[in-house]
């Protein structure tokens, strides 16, 4: 996912709050990191989903994974999005 915009975030089905200041509203951001060991040249990147607090700015990252879902008999991502709409 890559989409802009405020979301309240889930991990493996428990809610993302901020740790400094209990905010549940972040911005979402892709983080590439390349992957070199020892200085070794590696063609590998990692994904991480970066999130930003709103409120006060900490950044929280982590990496896109799957799990089996039973009910759904799928695998589905460890992180669910629910966009904030502002009125």
């Amino acid at each position: 996912m890559s989409s802009r915009g405020t979301f309240q975030i889930k991990i493996r089905d428990k809610e993302l709050i901020c740790l400094f200041c209990q905010h549940d509203e972040f911005q979402h951001r892709e983080v590439y990191m390349d992957l070199s060991p020892l200085d070794e040249i590696v063609k590998e990147q990692l994904t991480l989903q970066s999130f930003y607090c709103t409120s006060c700015g900490d950044v929280r990252m982590f990496q896109e994974k799957n799990r089996f879902d039973h009910t759904l008999q799928k695998y589905v991502s460890i992180i669910e999005y629910m966009e904030v709409i502002k009125e």
